[in-house]
């Protein structure tokens, strides 16, 4: 009953444009040492993949322990069943089978039980273990006969095969011994397994299983990846993925091709880490399940780090960085500039993240940058830089008299500036109340549109940074903003209430094009 259960807690909503994929099987298929995060990986998103493959199971404790009810309440419309590891010869009682009896007959039962709920069974042979003889072929071992009952039964109940024993031997014989290493998991001693797959393993052979897969359903074709899909790694803390620190796994993931994203899967955690992502890892996406149990934290301040762009808890440098579901973090507190997250990068996308600091929490640097559902937190100048940067639907939480904005656009030809758009302005702790912003450098923009905001606004909005001058040069504006805050009837003088028309201009898909196009129209990382 526990698998049951922790089974139904894996099954994500149902989108209802969805195709949905259900795969069952055992540790070569699953998310950790299998095939399943590539082959998920290898689709566009009109596909949704479940991965119910469990550790250690056969085609007969699979069912046994209540594992293959999940996937038939998933309402797949295929249903992809890969057995034959655990059945073989020595694996206990309550796991093995004979090939020619017990074994087919679990295989047709899965099949006439997910034909009976509407879904589109497939079988696919094992892939391969990599022992190899003298002369640099896969042996044959107890996979062998389980193999040929899954072909046969496939051919007898006229259901498509892949066929990824075949299709893993042929690529593990062009590889050879050596090469095989590169694809391998490792032990717990750091010895190559030869079973379970690495990162680049389980994103090579999930690709293969992909293609294979719409060579057998040929309707599929259409929603693969038109570009090369994702290279996958796992952070978790406690060992069970790739790697136990994100800083290993930015320095020492494989090196994704152009156009080709790495998707760092950040397990539930703290990490204590101060992260570069550099400029050659473009692409790259930090994925966690919950903000809230997904947290980076650091406590540098800029007096100790020399600078404030020093002290940053993660600094993003390369192009098209994506974060969901992040805690970025700089505990230090009050007293210093202390920077939680920094951003250089064109066409970052951040969603459903926190971002927590008090001075200085977010350097929103350069480069084109949307933030979706994202919490941000700071008392003075806590979100300050010179991109083009949108805030999306999120809430900016002032945590005591302050600042929320700095932006520091130099020149009035630039496109930079701040836009928040549909979002929420909260406080705490407030006696005199918090600006909107002030122009770190002359030319400062930053535009509130349909935002509301809590009394804690003053009423003038914008401050000047002591400087008359900067009145005539920066740029503020709003746009149907509401709450007790937003007394636009008592902004300064020299703030500007927009028109429609004006405020037209700064929605995401317009203030963010740029000369390529762009429209950040996020979705969630497969």
């Amino acid at each position: 009953m526990k698998y049951v259960l922790a089974l139904l807690c894996l099954l994500p909503a149902i989108s209802p444009a969805a195709v949905r994929i259900v795969l069952v099987g055992d540790s070569t298929v699953n998310d950790q040492g299998g095939w399943g995060k590539g082959f998920s990986g290898s689709f566009n998103s009109q596909v949704q993949v479940v991965n119910l493959a469990l550790n250690g199971r056969s085609s007969k404790s699979f069912r046994d322990e209540g594992a293959w009810n999940p996937a038939l309440t998933a309402k797949p419309d295929y249903v992809l069943i890969q057995f034959g590891h655990n059945d073989s010869p020595g694996k206990g009682p309550e796991r093995e089978t004979d090939p020619d009896t017990t074994y087919r007959a679990n295989l047709i039962r899965y099949i006439d039980e997910a034909r009976a709920v509407g879904a589109k069974p497939v079988l696919v042979t094992s892939i391969v273990r990599r022992n190899f003889d003298e002369a640099g072929k896969i042996k044959p071992d107890s996979l062998v006969p389980y193999v040929a009952a899954t072909r046969a039964v496939a051919k007898e109940e006229n259901v498509p095969l892949m066929d990824l024993y075949a299709l893993t031997r042929l690529q593990a014989e062009k590889l050879g011994p050596a090469r095989c290493i590169e694809i391998d998991a490792l032990d717990k001693d750091g010895k190559p397994d030869t079973t379970h797959l690495g990162a680049l393993g389980r994103n090579q052979i999930g690709l293969i299983a992909a293609q294979e897969f719409v060579r057998a359903v040929p309707a599929m074709r259409s929603l693969l990846q038109t570009g090369p899909p994702p290279m996958q790694v796992v952070v978790a803390a406690d060992g069970t993925g790739d790697f136990k620190t994100i800083q290993m796994a930015i320095d020492h993931a494989p090196f994704v091709r152009d156009g080709q994203r790495l998707n760092i899967e950040i397990r539930p955690g703290t990490y204590k880490e101060r992260l570069v992502v550099p400029q050659d890892r473009p692409r790259t996406t930090f994925l966690g399940a919950d903000a809230a149990t997904t947290i980076i934290t650091a406590a540098m301040s800029a007096k100790e780090a020399g600078g404030t762009f020093l002290s940053s808890t993660v600094d993003v440098q390369g192009t098209e960085f994506h974060a969901e579901n992040i805690t970025f973090e700089n505990t230090f507190g009050v007293g210093s500039q202390a920077v939680a997250l920094m951003i250089h990068s064109d066409r970052a996308e951040l969603l459903r993240c926190r971002l927590l600091g008090w001075q200085d929490t977010l350097y929103a640097a350069t480069g084109r940058q949307y933030y979706k559902d994202c919490y941000i937190e700071g008392h003075v100048d806590f979100i300050f830089g010179n991109a083009s940067a949108v805030f999306d639907n999120c809430e900016i939480h002032s945590r005591g008299d302050g600042y929320l904005t700095a932006q520091s656009r130099t020149s009035p030809e630039l496109t930079t500036g701040f836009v928040f758009y549909r979002s929420r302005l909260t406080a705490e702790n407030q006696t005199k109340g918090s600006y909107l912003g002030r122009p770190w450098r002359p030319y400062s923009r930053v535009v509130f549109i349909d935002t509301a905001m809590d009394a804690f606004i003053r009423p003038e909005g914008w401050n000047n940074w002591n400087d008359a001058k900067n009145e005539a040069t920066a740029w503020y504006g709003e746009f149907g903003s509401t709450g007790p805050g937003a007394g636009t009837g008592t902004r300064a003088a020299w703030a500007r209430p927009m028109t429609a028309q004006q405020a037209a201009a700064f929605k995401p898909d317009v203030f963010l094009r740029g000369r390529d196009g762009w429209n950040p129209d996020v979705k969630d990382a497969k």
